[in-house]
C-alpha cells in the first residue's frame, strides 16, 4: 500500500509596527490554506510552504518541494508510522510562551485523513519584537492530497499582546 504525506505550512511573520491597524486587518484576512496540487506522484510526498512577511506587505511566497529531496531540518514535522496511524511532532521553535507539552509526538493521524495544527508565538529580536503564526495541514493517504476528511483540528494559539 502506498503511503504519501502532504504537508502545507502557512507561516505568517510580523513585527510590532504591523501589530495594529491597518496591517492587522490585512493579516487577519490572509488565507491559512491554499489549493494543494502535487506536481507529480512522489514517495514519500510533498511539502508546500507559504510565507507571509510583514516586511513584504504580506505578499505570499510559495515553495513546493518533494519531501524526499528536502533537508530534514527544512520540514518542520517529524513523523513515525505506528501501524495504521502516523504519529506527528511539530518542530516549530515556539519561543514565548513556552509550551513543554508540545515537545513530543502530540497527535496520531489515521491513514486516509488529515489534521490541522495552529500555533503562534513571539520573540524579542535585536531591536524589535517579532510575532509568528504557523498553520499546518497534514494529509496521509495513498496520494499526495489534502482533499481528505478532517480528523482533528489542534489550536495552540494564545493571546500574545
Amino acid at each position: 500500500m502506498k503511503r504519501r504525506l502532504s504537508i502545507q505550512h502557512c507561516h505568517i511573520h510580523w513585527d510590532k509596527a504591523a501589530r495594529g491597524m491597518p496591517w492587522s486587518g490585512v493579516r487577519n484576512a490572509l488565507p491559512r490554506e491554499l489549493p494543494f496540487r502535487a506536481p507529480f506522484d512522489s514517495d514519500p510526498g510533498w511539502y508546500h510552504r507559504i510565507d507571509y512577511r510583514g516586511r513584504n506587505r504580506f505578499e505570499p511566497e510559495e515553495a513546493m518541494r518533494e519531501i524526499a529531496k528536502t533537508e530534514g531540518s527544512r520540514v518542520p514535522v517529524t513523523t513515525r508510522i505506528d501501524g495504521d496511524f502516523l504519529a506527528l511532532r511539530f518542530d516549530v521553535g515556539a519561543r514565548t510562551p513556552y509550551r513543554p507539552h508540545l515537545e513530543g509526538f502530540i497527535a496520531r493521524l489515521p491513514f486516509g485523513q488529515r489534521l490541522t495544527y495552529r500555533i503562534n508565538c513571539k520573540a524579542d529580536g535585536d531591536h524589535d519584537r517579532w510575532y509568528f503564526e504557523d498553520v499546518f495541514h497534514i494529509g496521509w493517504a495513498a496520494e499526495s492530497t489534502l482533499d481528505l476528511p478532517l480528523f482533528r483540528d489542534i489550536d495552540e494559539r494564545v493571546l500574545l499582546y
